[in-house]
């Protein structure tokens, strides 16, 4: 019985240890109007498109995570766009200052307010982590963001948090002695 409540207890602590890892993280990143790769209409009602898209933002402010602060990256995007929905759903790869990288997807989705316009002007989404390379290998964590667009490009101000696992001891070996 005590090895069972010891055994609970330290669960409890090592799962609180793992929660109180998170760091808290934020950011702003500047993207210019976004290169259509291309656009098709869906053809069941008008004004309903099917969009791929790409673009690369530069961070200012950046976001800061194991002491390095991210510089660019580029996206990708697949957007649905009616005259009462819209909704996008992409893969971004951040470029950190010291040459690692960070994945992250990200969804939002939005009713509008029915009157045709080639962009929508304050969306909120989330975003989460799926891996980086260098100090943010195995990175985990989400968050969300708002964006706000014009005809030029947009702000999307990205806040959230993360964990990286802690390195791996490296393994020593021992020769055995005759």
């Amino acid at each position: 019985m005590k090895l069972r409540i010891v055994s609970m207890v330290g669960l409890a602590l090592l799962f609180a240890s793992a929660v109180a890892a998170q760091t808290k993280v934020g950011g702003k990143m500047q993207c210019p109007k976004p290169e259509v790769v291309g656009t098709a209409e869906a053809g069941d009602q008008a004004g309903h498109t099917l969009t791929l898209e790409k673009n690369t933002c530069t961070w200012s402010p950046p976001m800061e995570m194991m002491g390095e602060k991210s510089k660019d990256g580029t996206y990708v995007a697949f957007s649905e766009k009616s005259l009462i929905r819209a909704s996008t759903n992409g893969t971004y790869v951040g470029n950190m200052d010291n040459g690692d990288k960070f994945y992250l997807s990200f969804h939002w989705a939005v009713v509008k307010d029915g009157k045709p316009k080639s962009w929508i002007e304050r969306v909120k989404g989330t975003w989460a982590f799926t891996g980086g390379t260098g100090k943010l290998k195995g990175i985990r964590g989400k968050g969300t963001y708002t964006a706000t667009e014009d005809e030029k490009g947009g702000v999307v101000a990205m806040e959230g948090e993360y964990a990286v696992p802690a390195a791996a001891p490296k393994k020593t070996t021992t020769k055995k002695q005759n």
